[in-house]
C-alpha cells in the first residue's frame, strides 16, 4: 500500500496571530495530517515599502520566538514540518531551528535566486519544488538548477496556482504523465474553493492519479474570509479529506493478491489426475482433469499447463491433485550403447572418420542434442571394451561400465547415475546419429507421455533414437521375465501393448530418408562414412542432418557406397520370428 504524506498548508491562515497558529497546528493533528508546512518571511526582506502587498506582510509577520513555539508545538504533535523560504530572514530563522525541519519547499517565485537555493541545499533535506504551470522544458531547467547544487530527494509538486482553481482548471491527466516522465516522487497542491465539495475529493483523486505527497490549504473558519481562506478546508473538512485518502489507500492496496482474494478462488477448479499416474511418467493433458477439490494446493489449469512438461515424484491416484510438491521437471539423458565385441567389423567404434574416431563422433552428436541434459558412454566392465572408458570428451561425456549383456541395466544405470527420468537409447554405430531427430522426438514423448517414443522405420537408419520413460523401464525389469534380447530393447515395449505404452512417430519430411543407411556395421558402412565426412570436411565437430541431407542429395553417389547393404535381423525373416517371440510375454 502506497501511503500518502497529507501537508497541511497553514500558509498565511494565522493572520499573524500567534494563538491562531498554534490553534492550527493542534487542528491539524486532529485532522490526521501527517505535517504542516510553514511560510517564513519578513517583510522588509521580503517587499519594498512601495510594494503593494507591503502592509500585509507586516500584518502577517510573526516574530522567530513565536515560530519557535510553533514549531515545538508540530514536534510536540508528531507532525513533520515543511517551510517555505522567501528570503534571508527566513533562511536564518531555518538555521536556528533546522533540527525540527522534516524539509524545505521552494517557491516558484524565488526559483531563480541561485543564492538561495544553495543556502537551502545545505541543509541536506528533501525538497519541494512547485511546478504548477511550468512547461516540460522548464521543468528539465529546473530540476537541473536544483540537482546540480545538491543531492537531496525532490518532491515535484503539481497543482493549478490560481486562488481558488476552477475545477476544469485541476487536470489530473497532468499528474500522471509527470509521474511516469520523471523519477522524481510527484505531489498535489490543491486549491480547489473550499466551500465545494470537490475541496475534499480532489486530492483523493489526485492520489489514484499518482500522488505520494497531497497539500491543503487549512484555516480556522473560513467565513471570516482571512487570509488564504478561498482554498482552505476548516478543520472538520480537513478531517474528512484525511479520512477519505486514507480508504483510497486501503482500496488501492498493491501489486500483491492479497490473502482475501487468494481465499475467494479456493473453490476454483484445480488439475487433478483422470486416471492413476505412476511414479516417473510423463503427465500430460490427457491424464488429467480440472475438478473442484479441496486440496486448495493443487494448480490452478494456466498455472499448470504453463509448467508442462512435468514427471511425477509419487504415485497419483486419480482424482487426486496435482500440486508443484509431487512434480518436477524433466531431466533427460543421452545413454550411448557401445561395445568393441563386433565381429563384422572389429573395433568399430574406435574406426578413425576423418581423423575421429567413430564413437566419438556419435557423442560429439548427442552432445549437441539441446533437449538433453547429459550424455553417458555404457559400456561393459569387461577388459575389452577398456579403451571406451577414455572417451569422456574432457568431462562432457560420463562413462559407466555395466552388464555386458543386458541393455536395459545399463541404460537405467546410466539413468540413475545423472538423475533422470527420460533417458534415450543411441547405438555407438551411429557416428550420424542426428541432434535434430533427437531433440524432435523427445518433445513428441513428452508431449504424449508414452513409455516409449521411437520413430517409424521411414527414415535414414542411424539417425534417431528410442526415447524411454526410466519408469517404464524399471516396470520392464521387475517383470521378472528372462530379458535375453536386451540388443533389441524397444521389442519388449512394442511387443507388450497391454502392458506399455508406445509412441510411433512418423518424421517430419526433412528427416524422410528412408533408403540411407546412417549406421556403420560393415566395411562398406565404413567407406561411406570416411567419403561423408571428406567430402563435408567435418573435424571435432558436431555434424547437423540438414548438412548431411544437403550433401548426399548433391552427391547421391556416396549413399550408393553401402546401399547394398542389410539390416541382418530385419532381412531375416527367421530371426525377426525369434527375436518378436522372445520379447512377447504372455
Amino acid at each position: 500500500m502506497v501511503k500518502a504524506k497529507i501537508i497541511a498548508e497553514i500558509a498565511n491562515a494565522h493572520q499573524g496571530n500567534i494563538n491562531n497558529l498554534k490553534q492550527i497546528i493542534s487542528e491539524a493533528a486532529k485532522a490526521g495530517a501527517d505535517a504542516v508546512k510553514f511560510q517564513w518571511f519578513k517583510y522588509d526582506q521580503l517587499a519594498t515599502p512601495d510594494y503593494e502587498w507591503y502592509d500585509a506582510y507586516l500584518d502577517l509577520f510573526i516574530d522567530e520566538s513565536s515560530w519557535g513555539e510553533a514549531i515545538i508545538l508540530a514536534a510536540q504533535n508528531n507532525l513533520e514540518v515543511w517551510v517555505d523560504i522567501f528570503d534571508k530572514w527566513g533562511l536564518e530563522l531555518a538555521k536556528k531551528y533546522h533540527q525540527y525541519i522534516t524539509g524545505f519547499k521552494v517557491p516558484s517565485t524565488v526559483l531563480q535566486s541561485k543564492l538561495l537555493i544553495n543556502e537551502i541545499a545545505n541543509f541536506k533535506k528533501p525538497i519541494l519544488i512547485g511546478i504548477g504551470g511550468w512547461y516540460d522544458n522548464e521543468i528539465e531547467e529546473i530540476l537541473k538548477f536544483v540537482t546540480d547544487v545538491t543531492s537531496v530527494p525532490i518532491i515535484l509538486m503539481y497543482g493549478f496556482q490560481g486562488y481558488p482553481t476552477n475545477e476544469k482548471d485541476v487536470n489530473l491527466a497532468r499528474l500522471t504523465y509527470l509521474k511516469e516522465k520523471y523519477t522524481c516522487t510527484i505531489g498535489f497542491a490543491d486549491h480547489t474553493d473550499g466551500d465545494k465539495p470537490a475541496a475534499m475529493d480532489i486530492p483523493v483523486y489526485a492520489y489514484f492519479a499518482g500522488a505520494s505527497v497531497i497539500e491543503k490549504h487549512i484555516t480556522l473558519d473560513r467565513s471570516l474570509k482571512g487570509y488564504d481562506y478561498y482554498s482552505s478546508l476548516e478543520p472538520n473538512e480537513f478531517q474528512e479529506m484525511v479520512e477519505k485518502i486514507r480508504l483510497a489507500e486501503i482500496v488501492n492496496g498493491n501489486t500483491i493478491v492479497n490473502e482475501s482474494q487468494r481465499k475467494y478462488l479456493k473453490d476454483s477448479i484445480r488439475v487433478v489426475a483422470n486416471q492413476e499416474i505412476l511414479q516417473g511418467e510423463v503427465i500430460t493433458l490427457d491424464k488429467i482433469a480440472y475438478k473442484r477439490t479441496k486440496n486448495i494446493e493443487g494448480y490452478m489449469p494456466s498455472e499448470f499447463e504453463k509448467n508442462l512438461p512435468l514427471i511425477s515424484k509419487v504415485n497419483i491416484a486419480k482424482n487426486e491433485s496435482i500440486s508443484a510438491t509431487v512434480v518436477t521437471e524433466p531431466k533427460v539423458t543421452i545413454a550411448v550403447v557401445a561395445r568393441l565385441k563386433s565381429t563384422r567389423l572389429k573395433k568399430k567404434a574406435l574406426l578413425p572418420i576423418n581423423g575421429v574416431e567413430s564413437i566419438k563422433r556419435c557423442l560429439l552428436n548427442c552432445l549437441a542434442a539441446e533437449k538433453a541434459d547429459h550424455v553417458v558412454l555404457a559400456t561393459s566392465y569387461l577388459e575389452d571394451d577398456a579403451p571406451l572408458a577414455n572417451f569422456d570428451l574432457n568431462g562432457r561425456v560420463q562413462v559407466i561400465k555395466g552388464d555386458p549383456e543386458n541393455v536395459a541395466y545399463r541404460i537405467l544405470e546410466a539413468a540413475k547415475t545423472t538423475e533422470a527420468n527420460i533417458v534415450l537409447r543411441v547405438t555407438g554405430d551411429c557416428p550420424a546419429v542426428s541432434p535434430e531427430i533427437i531433440d524432435y522426438l523427445i518433445d513428441q514423448h513428452l508431449q504424449h507421455g508414452a513409455d516409449l517414443t521411437l520413430a517409424t522405420s521411414n527414415h535414414a537408419i542411424g539417425t534417431g533414437a528410442d526415447v524411454y520413460s526410466v519408469h517404464a523401464l524399471n516396470k520392464l525389469v521387475e517383470l521378472g521375465h528372462t530379458l535375453d534380447y536386451t540388443e533389441y530393447l524397444s521389442f519388449y515395449f512394442v511387443n507388450n501393448p497391454q502392458l506399455f505404452r508406445v509412441n510411433k512417430v512418423e518424421l517430419p519430411d526433412e528427416f524422410k530418408f528412408p533408403h540411407w543407411r546412417l549406421t556403420l556395421d560393415e566395411q562398406k558402412d565404413y567407406e561411406m562414412f570416411v567419403e561423408l565426412y571428406k567430402g563435408l570436411n567435418i573435424g571435432v565437430e558436431p555434424l547437423q542432418f540438414s548438412r548431411i541431407r544437403e550433401y548426399l542429395i548433391n552427391n547421391p553417389s556416396v549413399v550408393q557406397i553401402n546401399n547394398a547393404v542389410s539390416l541382418k535381423w530385419k532381412d531375416n525373416s527367421k530371426v525377426h520370428e525369434e527375436i518378436n517371440i522372445a520379447t512377447s510375454f504372455k
